[in-house]
């Protein structure tokens, strides 16, 4: 992730929102809470499609307590960012801004695996130091892969990330920010 994008999920978790209910679910995979966010989507705006996913603390294995999960109204020209915390609970930020406008495929890798993929790259891990994930797209014009895992973590000094094809989970870039 680039500076400005973790800056602008980590504002996003502080942003007041709206609480929804819904069902309950543990420090999960990304893919678990898919369901129940797209619903409060929905309530937000009917047209809502899921351009986003993200988290700040992922742990090794792929889990985190809370998920970002970023929708896109194309009729109102607006996105809402929903976040999935541990224990079931959803809120919803609406009309936040985004750059992201296409729909993420249904089909990709789940978070626990871009997470081992990313590891089997190089990627190191630090013990007590949570994974940075973004799921996102990208124009077909750009780029063969249209979908995104970059997988980054605190390394000496800075940061190191694994871009990873969300599809297949093969490896399109590995980079050291410092």
């Amino acid at each position: 992730m680039t500076p400005s994008t973790s800056h602008r999920f980590a504002l996003a978790l502080l942003v007041g929102s709206v609480a929804l209910c819904a069902s309950a679910w543990a420090a999960s995979t990304a893919r678990t809470p898919i369901k129940d966010s797209a619903a409060a989507a929905q309530k937000w705006q009917s047209d809502s499609v899921l351009t986003h996913v993200s988290t700040l603390a992922a742990r090794p294995d792929g889990t985190a307590a809370s998920w970002l999960f970023t929708y896109y109204s194309p009729k109102a020209k607006r996105s809402a960012i929903v976040t999935a915390r541990d224990g079931g609970k959803l809120d919803i930020d609406a009309d936040v801004r985004n750059g992201a406008t296409e729909p993420l495929p249904s089909e990709f890798i789940d978070s626990d695996k871009a997470i081992a993929l990313a590891v089997k790259a190089g990627l190191k891990l630090k013990r007590d130091a949570g994974v940075m994930l973004g799921l996102t797209g990208a124009s077909a014009k750009v780029s063969k892969s249209t979908v995104y895992w970059v997988v980054t973590a605190p390394s000496a000094g800075g940061f190191s990330s694994v871009t990873l094809d969300a599809k297949d989970g093969q490896v399109i870039t590995t980079n050291e920010i410092k």
